[in-house]
């Protein structure tokens, strides 16, 4: 891992004169510039869930990309978004047992509303009062939220956010649907929440952390009923914001290219460009490479045709 501090200078100098706000989005795309190119040893994950046995599964903010899943430890075969669509496949009816399937990473929430519902949001400080926390989706009716803004009208919902008090206002609609939220960054994290009449009960449907603004997470739907699942994941690409934030890259070297390369795209210089993201990517290749461990991965085919274990074959009898 590389901290942002050990390369601030070299990297300001590669950019000129800028704001830290616009070197730290150059760094955010030096980075990407490098790990979109291999599988890097500091974007791999695993994490183990309590599923409450549902099969619809809402993943941690940092999972970019799934790469594999255990159900209740063993091993599954994922499937595409649009498998189910498959003139030779088990269509929405008929779901595969030891499966798991991509539902996208468009997910605003953990969980989608039963029924239409008030919504609240619960802060941890008063720092936070009146911070900005627009729901977008539809009411209970299925027409569009919206709300108004200095007598202008706005997409979404607002939601209050006051320190201690989890009430909605007394106009607010009954939500039917949540396509997406927008919120401020916060002091504290931040819980949206649906609420019943009595203003007592309601369902937990996020938790969302200070820096969270356009909250997306990606959810993934079991084949088969579990307590808990065991994911292997691609993590998200970092946000870089202060000095003591830290690069998921082993080589220094290959950073500072990075940034060339991204200096000669900006100048139009594409042959330089070219010639820098080349090199930046070999470096980092090889510095992974000689972390590597030597271990054996090796192909691997499933017959779908015989049952795993016991369960199957009492679902085929």
């Amino acid at each position: 891992m590389i901290q942002v501090e050990e390369i601030y200078d070299e990297a300001k100098k590669i950019v000129g004169n800028c704001s830290d706000v616009k070197l730290y989005r150059w760094i955010c795309d030096a980075v990407q510039l490098i790990a979109n190119a291999a599988e890097l040893e500091g974007y791999k994950g695993w994490v183990d869930l309590c599923t409450d046995c549902q099969t619809c599964v809402t993943l941690p903010r940092e999972v970019d990309t799934v790469l594999g899943v255990n159900i209740g430890g063993k091993p599954t075969l994922g499937l595409h978004q649009l498998f189910n669509f498959h003139l030779n496949g088990p269509g929405d009816c008929s779901p595969c047992q030891w499966t798991w399937q991509d539902q996208g990473k468009w997910h605003a929430t953990y969980r989608d509303l039963i029924t239409p519902a008030k919504l609240v949001a619960y802060t941890e400080t008063d720092l936070d009062n009146n911070k900005s926390f627009v729901v977008h989706g539809f009411d209970k009716n299925g027409h569009p939220l919206w709300h108004n803004v200095g007598g202008e009208q706005r997409r979404g919902l607002l939601v209050p956010t006051i320190y201690g008090y989890a009430i909605p206002d007394a106009d607010a609609p009954e939500v039917g649907r949540i396509t997406a939220i927008e919120k401020e960054d916060m002091v504290g994290m931040c819980r949206l929440s649906t609420i019943d009449n009595s203003g007592n009960t309601g369902v937990l449907l996020g938790v969302y952390e200070p820096d969270e603004r356009l909250p997306q997470y990606r959810r993934i739907k079991l084949g088969k009923r579990c307590n808990w699942v065991r994911v292997a994941y691609r993590k998200s690409h970092p946000r870089i914001d202060s000095l003591y934030d830290h690069l998921p890259l082993l080589s220094r070297r290959a950073f500072l290219l990075a940034m060339r390369a991204l200096k000669g795209y900006e100048e139009v210089d594409f042959a330089n460009a070219h010639a820098f993201e080349a090199d930046a990517k070999r470096l980092e290749q090889e510095a992974q490479n000689a972390v590597e461990a030597p271990t054996y991965f090796p192909m691997q085919v499933m017959d779908l045709n015989q049952p795993r274990d016991k369960s199957d074959y009492e679902q085929i009898r």
